[in-house]
């Protein structure tokens, strides 16, 4: 009896690999890791069943956050709509005195719409996909913006917010993660164009968006709450990192062993 031909084998291989950088790949693999994290703090303590929850949802979202530089992806108009809505909220229950219910309504409407398709407009003329949005500065700067959103707008201690920016940063970096392994095509052993454009430090071909988005991420770090009560949660792990004699010293062991 005849066994499988060999050409169905990259065929499976490529089915699983090429979703890897669609939304359903990024929205599966994000929630996969956020998952595990979550389950990882909870054991140790670190935050409650709630807690949990609302930094799972926090990864996903994370890991779907790179691609809002794709002009017509699922996250940049799920992520312009509520937008949309929240600045019309803010604007027409907060920011308005003394108008009638109908003057409201289209103010309202006139708000989701130039944040909808408006700055959507703007957004999407000055991003490029696989651009900045797809690079550790971005990651770092999203992952600031969350904590000091948890900390100053929603009023979470700096643990919390911590938390809450180490989730959004575990699901950005593993979008990026993902659309790096895609870029490895296995059916013929190369490696495609796309890879090295998604885990890069900064976009060399957009130096000024770079420069701002570093401005940026350094003006949320100096916002940014104390560190003190991540560093002392590490410090409870007890973690025993290996010191470079150590390193060193056990090389030339190994070294004079085998000779």
């Amino acid at each position: 009896m005849a066994g499988p031909r060999l050409s169905t084998v990259p065929c499976r291989i490529r089915s699983v690999i090429s979703p890897m950088a669609s939304f359903h790949g990024h929205l599966y693999g994000g929630a996969a890791v956020s998952a595990a994290a979550g389950l990882g703090i909870d054991s140790l303590g670190w935050a409650g069943p709630d807690q949990v929850l609302a930094l799972f949802l926090l990864g996903v979202v994370g890991g779907l956050l790179p691609d809002i530089d794709a002009d017509n992806s699922t996250p940049v108009r799920i992520l312009f709509t509520v937008l949309g809505v929240a600045a019309a909220f803010l604007v027409s229950l907060s920011l308005v005195d003394g108008i009638g219910l109908v003057e409201r309504v289209l103010l309202w409407g006139v708000v989701f719409l130039l944040v909808r398709f408006g700055l959507f407009e703007v957004f999407a003329r000055f991003t490029v996909h696989r651009g900045i949005w797809h690079s550790w500065l971005a990651a770092a700067f999203v992952t600031l913006a969350t904590v000091d959103a948890a900390h100053h707008l929603a009023g979470g201690s700096a643990w919390d917010s911590w938390l809450a920016g180490g989730f959004v940063a575990l699901g950005y970096l593993t979008h990026l993660c993902l659309d790096e392994i895609a870029g490895v095509d296995l059916r013929s052993t190369r490696i495609k164009r796309s890879f090295g454009t998604a885990l890069k430090p900064f976009s060399i071909g957009s130096p000024a968006a770079s420069v701002a988005m570093l401005l940026g991420a350094l003006a949320f770090f100096y916002l940014a709450p104390t560190t003190a009560p991540v560093v002392a949660a590490v410090r409870t792990l007890h973690l025993d990192w290996p010191s470079f004699s150590d390193l060193m010293g056990g090389s030339l062991l190994g070294a004079v062993t085998f000779f």
